[in-house]
């Protein structure tokens, strides 16, 4: 079972964030060399880009899961203006620090083999605010990568309406059923973006098949495996999770259905190893592939099946771990890091090299992305989350100072219930629960409780005077404050 630290975050998620930070930079020497367009290698370093389908999926699972948690009233609302901030710690200081250093060490203008690239400051403007797939540019070679950044930034600023129109509601089955039709409509989205597209010569050639749109389905493949323990805890999707259930306890039939898919992409039913545009159906055989894939590798890895499989140990190695929390800036250096060193090693383009590039590269990026990890990217996270908990924290003790008219005191919350006030860390995932529940439970409903009346009081029990003999020394008279009424 995975490791989980406080606040359920999954250790062997850090090692799949390397694994998949790395595959980039192995289809990038690749076709620097020309090993990933031709020779025994060329279909596997070719389709290495398939690490981007992992992040996406990645994503999607890590940050929507606190939306449907929330939904379902298991875990504290996320506060939107918190997690956007976050997401934008997470995203541009080491984005920002990247493009500074690819302006000091990579010329505005240059050979880059086979033609003249020009950069402008009308360029490095829209790079630095990831727009510039909008505007049908990527002019840079050593930022040709940040496409798939600019999709990241694309699904945060979306999610918080995505979760807003599919988790409204107050019963846990209803938001379900409409979670459903709102993740259909998301895989459909993604495979008909690529048809429509690819029908339109002109959008086709404005990027657009870079676009958010074109990935929602692999975001929607990570945002159902968010989904699968908070259906088990209102008994919904109980076909799938029996399903999921099954395959996640049998991890290396998951990861032999992941290797069968990943090889059907590397034949040519998923398009070409070069830059040729491929065709509608080879684009969109190796988009539903690349998801499948990322899908099947996963499951085993975010169930909370108690087995163990040696890829799940060498995830969770510290040292793997410890890559996976420098990722990012692996991911964000290693372009420019390649293209200085093919220049420092007379490298020429498709003339081999490999074997001396990607070692070089790879110990460069991880040098530079730990130095970024630690002077930017954590101190920036860091300062952030300390800033948007203290605005949680100022707001709540604003509440407390205002006057409130008297009241009954509210019975005491059962133990265990969150205060919704309190912001999520939607930086760590939360501690998995089981998908199957041993017993079905009825339906709840996270509708108020109408408090009813209180009971009228009692009326006061009958006084009980004593009886004294006639002829009795007690047989005095009786002060009228004592007497019975029958007195």
């Amino acid at each position: 079972m995975s490791t989980t630290k406080a606040g359920g975050h999954l250790d062997v998620l850090d090692g799949v964030r390397a694994l998949a930070a790395f595959a980039v930079v192995g289809t990038h020497v690749g076709f620097q060399t020309g090993r990933a367009v031709e020779g025994f290698w060329a279909p596997f370093l070719a389709r290495l880009d398939f690490g981007v389908t992992l992040f996406f999926l990645l994503s999607g699972f890590l940050l929507y899961r606190p939306f449907v948690e929330a939904a379902l009233d298991l875990r504290p609302r996320p506060q939107t203006t918190a997690f956007l901030w976050r997401r934008f710690a997470r995203i541009f200081p080491a984005y920002w620090a990247l493009l500074v250093l690819t302006m000091l060490i990579r010329p505005w203008e240059h050979d880059v083999g086979f033609t003249v690239q020009k950069t402008t400051w009308t360029d490095w403007i829209e790079y630095a605010t990831l727009t510039h797939i909008y505007f049908g540019d990527n002019p840079h070679q050593a930022l040709t990568h940040i496409w798939s950044l600019t999709v990241e930034m694309s699904f945060y600023l979306a999610l918080p309406l995505i979760a807003a129109v599919s988790l409204k509601g107050r019963r846990p089955r209803r938001i379900m059923r409409r979670q459903t039709v709102a993740l259909a409509v998301l895989f459909a989205i993604g495979p008909l973006w690529g048809l429509v597209i690819h029908q339109i010569p002109s959008m086709r050639d404005q990027l657009a098949l870079q676009w958010l749109p074109a990935y929602l389905d692999w975001f929607a493949l990570g945002m159902v495996l968010a989904c699968l323990p908070s259906a088990a805890s209102v008994d919904a999707w109980p076909r799938l999770r029996r399903l999921a259930e099954d395959l996640a306890t049998a991890p290396g039939t998951c990861w032999i259905i992941a290797g069968i898919l990943f090889a059907l992409s590397m034949t040519p039913v998923a398009g070409p190893y070069t830059l040729e545009a491929a065709t509608t159906s080879q684009w969109l055989a190796k988009h539903l592939l690349y998801g499948a894939t990322a899908f099947f590798m996963l499951l085993p890895l975010v169930s909370p099946a108690p087995r163990t499989h040696p890829l799940r140990i060498a995830l969770t190695d510290k040292r793997v771990r410890w890559l996976g929390e420098i990722s990012y800036g692996v991911f964000l250096f290693h372009l420019v890091l390649m293209f200085t060193l093919v220049d420092a090693l007379n490298l020429e383009l498709f003339r081999g090299g490999f074997s001396t590039l990607f070692p070089l590269t790879v110990l460069a990026a991880i040098v530079v992305a730990a130095i970024s990890y630690r002077v930017l990217e954590r101190p920036a996270q860091a300062y952030v989350r300390r800033r948007t908990r203290r605005g949680a924290a100022d707001i709540q003790a604003s509440d407390a100072v205002v006057p409130a008219p008297e009241a009954p005191a509210a019975p005491a919350e059962p133990a265990g219930v969150p205060e919704p006030s309190v912001p999520w860390d939607y930086d760590q995932p939360v501690q998995l629960g089981p998908w199957v529940p041993e017993s079905a439970t009825d339906e709840r409903t996270t509708e108020p409780i109408p408090h009813l009346p209180p009971p009228s009081p009692l009326p006061p029990p009958p006084i009980e005077w004593p009886t004294i003999p006639h002829g009795s020394p007690a047989s005095q008279p009786v002060p009228p404050a004592q007497r019975r009424p029958s007195d």
